[in-house]
């Protein structure tokens, strides 16, 4: 895990850090807003073009490998918004590839937290131990009662039972024994994880996003897609996916988690889209799809001793592969779960405020230059009736009148 981590810290800014215990308070990041796929489509917002929304250049290795490029993407104000490119994963979404889709600067925009993804990836790698390590005592060594020679007379030291743990074969003193090897982690720690992983992914260029993950049915199904794969650049790649226009729960009291909910028709929709591209993407290596609005469920149904893999997307499974392709519904889903979702209505009343205050300075000087030049116009009509009033004078005959 150490060399996991090690080239994390070169990619990661610096950042002053009081302490990594996971069980100490981490101190509350203001809430910047985020945007919504359900209202909107993603399309090119006004008076940005290509080189004011695309994110710092990709870079060819691995977050974790690779330190960030010398002119790394800046944090995000809170309130604003960040912005990616959409890409096509199946030639028929070729022309998606013109708009950018905005993102939650509270989710993808923030200062990834190096202590906090330590902690983090502690936190994951502890709960994948199975704790199964066990030996016997002296008490649970099948062997019989009987002493092994006598006390006294042999010339030899004394002994007793055949389970001593002196003895070859006997029990074990102080052995390792079955045990729950996972630890706590507090979940604001472990949300803010997941934000800084995510973010880091976009400031290296790793993100991706793409319209859905529909592919091509059987047969030559497999083939293809690792072919495309790989000329893309995502043979190592983690694949999220979820359907479109989550229902929220409605809980508006905390800028946190506020788990999606979705109608049964929406899952049996989306999975009836996605099943070709899972037959393929399962039969390729280094690639791992998950359906996030499965991971709940999963969680749900599983038994409390036998969770050892967190029910919940980590940040560790973010950072192991070297790009993270998305689709809107992940996107969406991120955004909800993570406290993007409440924020959006005033983060739209603030860009709109701020847009009518622009179109309403360019209406004040707009006006300001029309007066100007209609004052300028009046005054040259004047002189020009003046010229004309002198002219008939000249002719009449009449000494000219004095000019006010």
């Amino acid at each position: 895990m150490a060399s996991l981590l090690r080239p994390l810290a070169r990619t990661l800014a610096p950042r002053a850090v009081a302490g990594s215990s996971a069980g100490r308070r981490v101190a509350a990041l203001p809430v910047p807003a985020r945007r919504s796929l359900q209202t909107s489509a993603p399309l090119d917002p006004p008076g940005l073009g290509a080189e004011a929304l695309a994110p710092p250049a990709a870079q060819a290795e691995h977050v974790l490998m690779q330190s960030l490029p010398k002119a790394s993407a800046p944090v995000a104000a809170p309130g604003s918004l960040v912005h990616l490119k959409l890409s096509a994963l199946h030639p028929m979404t070729k022309g998606w590839r013109k708009h950018f889709v905005p993102l939650s600067s509270h989710v993808f925009g923030i200062e990834p937290r190096r202590d906090v993804l330590h902690s983090a990836v502690v936190y994951y790698l502890d709960a994948q131990r199975s704790g199964t390590a066990n030996t016997k005592t002296r008490g649970e060594v099948n062997f019989g009662g009987a002493k092994i020679r006598p006390q006294k007379g042999s010339g030899q030291a004394r002994l007793g039972r055949r389970n001593n743990p002196l003895l070859r074969g006997g029990g074990v003193i102080h052995g390792p024994r079955p045990r729950d090897m996972s630890t706590k982690l507090p979940r604001r720690v472990r949300e803010l994880a997941l934000r800084s992983a995510l973010s880091a992914r976009w400031r290296a260029g790793d993100l991706v996003i793409v319209p859905n993950f529909t592919w091509d049915a059987p047969p030559r199904v497999t083939g293809e897609l690792r072919r495309m794969l790989g000329s893309k650049g995502w043979d190592d790649a983690l694949f999220l996916t979820a359907p479109r226009n989550p229902q929220s729960t409605g809980r508006v009291a905390r800028p946190s988690a506020s788990e999606p909910q979705y109608t049964p028709a929406q899952v049996r929709g989306h999975a009836k889209e996605l099943a070709n591209f899972v037959a393929a993407v399962n039969n390729i290596p280094r690639t791992e799809l998950i359906e996030l609005h499965e991971l709940g469920a999963e969680q749900a149904a599983a038994k409390p001793k036998e969770v050892k893999k967190p029910g919940e997307l980590h940040a560790y499974e973010v950072l192991r592969r070297r790009k993270l392709v998305c689709d809107l519904g992940a996107i969406e889903w991120l955004e909800e779960a993570l406290g993007g979702a409440v924020w959006h209505p005033q983060a739209e009343a603030d860009e709109l405020a701020e847009l009518n205050m622009d179109v309403e300075s360019m209406l004040r000087e707009l006006q300001a230059m029309q007066a100007a030049q209609s004052g300028e116009a009046e005054q040259v009509e004047q002189e020009e009736i003046l010229d004309a009033a002198d002219v008939l004078v000249e002719e009449a005959g009449v000494p000219r009148a004095t000019r006010a």
